[in-house]
């Protein structure tokens, strides 16, 4: 109703934009970027599909998707969210830094995918995360199921594994525990 006195056009890209959820946490420099309109985020913002988040030198942002869902962002970052059905499952493409997806699962879920410059990885009702450690793009999985696809090969991993990827065309690592001192460190570098 509210735009029914608006230009046709205007009322018509404005039905498009979804929100998909909301920032719960900012430290350092945050932006969204939709339809080419940058914002600086706050605690409280809105984050909508096809928002390009983006986090500078040392922030953090943490954002809640639908009503379970908490997604962190590392410093450096870029992702986006580029489908994503409240509490079901959805499509992000991160295209530099690190993320923690985490969704329980202990509710039904569909299946997440994120697209990486290294492959896809297909998570279902997890907590994982994806990014740089140890001077390669790993893949961990604290619970649930996950699987990793490169051109070269695909991995499943569940509670506790993890696997590395060196490149698009070369095999994900065969599944293996991540120690100590590798999941403390990844885990904050986005949190």
């Amino acid at each position: 109703m509210a735009l029914a006195g608006a230009r046709p056009g205007f009322a018509a890209a404005a039905m498009q934009i979804i929100e998909a959820g909301s920032v719960v946490q900012v430290t350092g420099q945050s932006t969204g970027q939709l339809k080419g309109e940058k914002r600086t985020l706050s605690v409280g913002d809105s984050v909508f599909i096809d928002d390009m988040l983006t986090t500078g030198a040392g922030a953090r942002l943490g954002a809640k998707l639908g009503e379970m869902t908490r997604l962190s962002l590392g410093e450096r970052t870029r992702v986006r969210i580029d489908k994503f059905l409240v509490d079901r499952g959805g499509e992000l493409v991160l295209e530099r830094g690190a993320i923690l997806f985490d969704r329980p699962d202990d509710k039904p879920s569909g299946t997440l995918n994120v697209t990486t410059p290294f492959g896809l990885i297909a998570a279902r009702g997890t907590k994982f995360f994806a990014g740089p450690s140890n001077g390669v793009f790993g893949v961990f999985v604290e619970h649930g199921l996950v699987t990793v696809k490169t051109r070269g090969g695909q991995v499943s991993l569940s509670n506790g594994q993890g696997t590395d990827l060196k490149s698009r065309s070369a095999p994900p690592t065969a599944p293996h525990s991540w120690g100590d001192m590798r999941i403390a460190q990844a885990l904050a570098s986005v949190t």
